[in-house]
């Protein structure tokens, strides 16, 4: 039950930016799953704050703690399967419905970019950011 409601919070946060980059208001309960998976990944990967803030104004830092945050997320979240294979299908159909077509299009103009000649991590960073150059008003990391 904590694993789905984790997607949900998760692809929540990705879709809910329609235009500009203003955060949308969550409930109590909302926050506090955010704040319990982003204090997981940063205590699991040393990244700094400052390097995830960055990225939603472009600024992709080259390090392999905020490319390996980018993929806890996804794992903490229960989108990636044992392998760290993430399942495109189950975060496609967890977007609210009002931003499903343009976040869809944004993660299907990505995906490409995760294989598995890559190490986890950074094919997690190489979707992040495409994702951001495909849609940066979109595009949301917490």
């Amino acid at each position: 039950m904590f694993s789905i409601t984790l997607s949900t919070a998760f692809l929540y946060l990705i879709a809910i930016i329609q235009a500009g980059k203003e955060k949308p208001i969550f409930s109590d309960e909302i926050k506090e799953i955010i704040q319990i998976v982003h204090d997981e990944c940063v205590e699991k990967t040393g990244v700094t704050e400052e390097d995830i803030t960055n990225c939603e104004n472009g600024i992709f830092k080259e390090d392999v703690k905020l490319k390996c945050y980018m993929f806890c997320l996804l794992e903490e979240a229960s989108l990636v399967d044992d392998e760290g294979v993430v399942d495109y299908d189950m975060l496609i159909s967890l977007i609210p419905d009002a931003y499903h077509d343009r976040a869809s299009h944004m993660l299907l103009s990505c995906k490409h970019l995760d294989t598995p000649d890559k190490d986890k991590c950074e094919r997690a960073f190489d979707v992040h950011k495409c994702s951001y150059e495909k849609d940066p008003d979109l595009y949301f990391l917490f």
